[in-house]
């Protein structure tokens, strides 16, 4: 009886070791796919990446239709929009009921419509890069982490690729972007903006028109149309 009773344990134990060498593997297992997925995550992101960017690029001077949610997550208040933009290399022009912004590339214009007043200044490269969508597209050339969300179906039940994108450098307002980009032309369509200010931009490509004639002019403020605006300077 003892006998049996010792080679039983025995088994038990052997089984026992086995069992913990299973699950050594199983981890290893695990770990590798993990890792092989982030691999993959990461080599989908670049390709959508650099293939959004290259359309984007081939898109020429532009002008897109959009939708802006700014929220505001602290004081818990949302702030809805629909504008234009038009775009020639560097330069933008934006319309939207409230406000009118003209960049050429080094000075800004921003008229305030309902109260006649245009802030003039030179922005950094950051805050330039918020407002064009070409800018925000090539960040991940830079020092920036991303990886491939997944295949989704956007509002305008478009299919999307969504991607998700974090500025490595820790100084920088824009602390995430989660872009979608379309399936079948590689355009960006929606970009989620996450501020350091806890307010985020959420900001939707509704229609593009690629390929036009847009004058320099367009991307100059104008005074003699205002005449009776008022100039602030901040340069």
């Amino acid at each position: 009886m003892k006998s049996k009773t010792k080679n039983k344990t025995v088994v038990i134990a052997g089984l026992t070791g086995r069992g913990k060498r299973l699950r050594v593997k199983a981890a290893i297992t695990v770990a590798v796919l993990l890792i092989a997925g982030a691999s993959f995550a990461q080599n989908k992101a670049k390709d959508l990446l650099d293939s959004s960017s290259e359309a984007f690029a081939k898109a020429g001077n532009l002008s897109a239709a959009f939708t802006i949610d700014v929220k505001d997550t602290q004081g818990k208040q949302t702030v809805a929009y629909e504008g234009v933009i038009d775009i020639k290399d560097r330069q933008f022009h934006i319309q939207t009921p409230d406000n009118e912004i003209w960049f050429n590339g080094q000075t800004q214009w921003v008229l305030q419509k309902s109260w006649l007043e245009v802030n003039i200044s030179e922005p950094t490269g950051q805050e330039a890069q918020t407002l064009h969508p070409g800018n925000i597209l090539s960040i991940y050339k830079k020092n920036c982490k991303y990886k491939y969300v997944g295949e989704k179906t956007d509002v305008k039940m478009r299919k999307v690729h969504e991607i998700e994108l974090i500025p490595g450098n820790k100084k920088s307002e824009m602390k995430k972007i989660i872009l979608q980009i379309n399936a079948s032309d590689r355009m960006p369509v929606m970009f989620h903006i996450y501020f350091a200010n806890q307010i985020e931009n959420l900001i939707y490509i509704d229609k593009y028109q690629t390929n036009l004639n847009l004058p320099d002019s367009l991307f100059v403020f104008d005074a003699k149309k205002y005449p009776d605006a008022e100039i602030i300077d901040l340069r």
